[in-house]
């Protein structure tokens, strides 16, 4: 159907609009005119070339590209339209998002923004030289909650460097996240960008360690579900970004560690699990192992989540659960959890076949708050 001829005054009015600044979609409301009879009056009027000429465009703002992709699929074109901008900035924008963790999913030409998209595990390889390695462990953070203890997570990384360990493994947890319930306990204002920001000014840092993380389903996980964004690399991003290289992200919920040496290797499993902790703390660990299908068992497991630390061996895998450094909080007290504080330090050897001949986890206990600052 052509478009409806318009008048000479209604025409005049819209130029006048547009040289207000005002956008399509509002001349469309006052005018009832379809946009692309505006975009024309625009172009015929010689508007297009003149505001560029007065004014650089402005860059858009990836939240206005996400308020649109969470309604329903957009394409280039209908992104432009909708936003009142070129195909060529929405491109530019496009590219900024993925580059920075957005899960963008592009089926058909549409790009679409799920709350949670599949993320592949990781993999990452680590080669040896000799055969033995010592490395060092923590999880389960909770950086921005008030429980959380820097003093122990420090007190980690002094201990890491006086041993010369170079290789820290992170389990997750990293930042508390936001929910209904730990509103109360945050100490830094609502957003991840102020959580990633407490992490990349909190987190210890010492020269020469490298931190490999994954990201957990929860808690920092809150984010990637709802604002469709990968965290544990936007992290990384983020970091690098105010200088920091050391914080390595491993992948979502899991990742698989190749231990190089010799002809062979050992698999490694960084894991972040669900679910709540059990009457036995390692049954957890011996379910977990048993429902892996033949040939996707590891032969070591780092497991946080929990809480908890335990050294088990169900089905010849050597399973460890790596503690926390945060007290009880007011969920776990409401559930009657027991945090424990602490970290670790590996040690392990292997044949030339890549074989675990030898495997020793250190455990280093803390204790309350009220233990060091003698309150009672």
């Amino acid at each position: 159907m052509p478009a409806r001829p318009i008048s000479a005054e209604v025409e005049k009015q819209i130029i006048e609009l547009l040289r207000q600044g005002v956008t399509r979609d509002r001349i469309h409301q006052l005018t009832q005119v379809g946009s692309g009879t505006i975009s024309r009056i625009k172009l015929n009027a010689g508007l297009s070339t003149q505001a560029a000429a007065q004014s650089p465009e402005e860059p858009l703002t990836h939240q206005d590209i996400r308020k649109l992709l969470k309604k329903k699929p957009h394409d280039e074109a209908e992104l432009a339209d909708a936003l009142d901008c070129s195909p060529r900035r929405v491109k530019e924008a496009l590219a900024e998002m993925k580059a920075k963790g957005i899960m963008l999913l592009e089926l058909n030409g549409k790009y679409d923004l799920k709350e949670s998209i599949h993320i592949e595990p990781g993999q990452s390889v680590i080669k040896s030289s000799n055969g033995t390695r010592r490395f060092g462990v923590t999880g389960d953070n909770h950086l921005c909650n008030k429980h959380s203890r820097l003093d122990v997570l420090n007190a980690a990384y002094d201990h890491f460097e006086r041993e010369g360990i170079t290789e820290v493994f992170n389990t997750g947890n990293w930042i508390d996240g936001e929910a209904r319930f730990n509103k109360t306990e945050l100490v830094t204002a609502p957003g991840l960008d102020s959580q990633i920001n407490y992490l990349i000014d909190k987190f210890p840092q010492r020269k020469g360690i490298t931190t490999h993380y994954i990201a957990g389903d929860d808690h920092e996980g809150w984010y990637q579900q709802r604002e469709g964004i990968e965290v544990g690399r936007y992290l990384q991003m983020r970091a690098e970004e105010s200088g920091r290289t050391d914080l390595r992200y491993l992948g979502y919920g899991e990742c698989d560690v190749k231990l190089e040496y010799g002809s062979g290797s050992a698999c490694m499993r960084v894991v972040h699990p669900g679910g709540g902790s059990s009457y036995a703390i390692s049954y957890t660990d011996q379910k977990r192992v048993e429902s892996y299908q033949g040939g996707e068992k590891p032969q070591i497991e780092l497991a946080g989540h929990y809480h908890k630390f335990n050294y088990g061996y169900p089905r010849e895998v050597h399973t460890v659960q790596t503690g926390c450094t945060c007290d009880q909080t007011m969920f776990m007290r409401k559930k009657k959890l027991q945090a424990h504080v602490g970290f670790l330090i590996v040690n392990l050897s292997q044949d030339t076949n890549g074989a675990i001949t030898r495997f020793s986890p250190e455990w280093f206990p803390f204790f309350d708050r009220g233990f060091y600052e003698k309150r009672f």
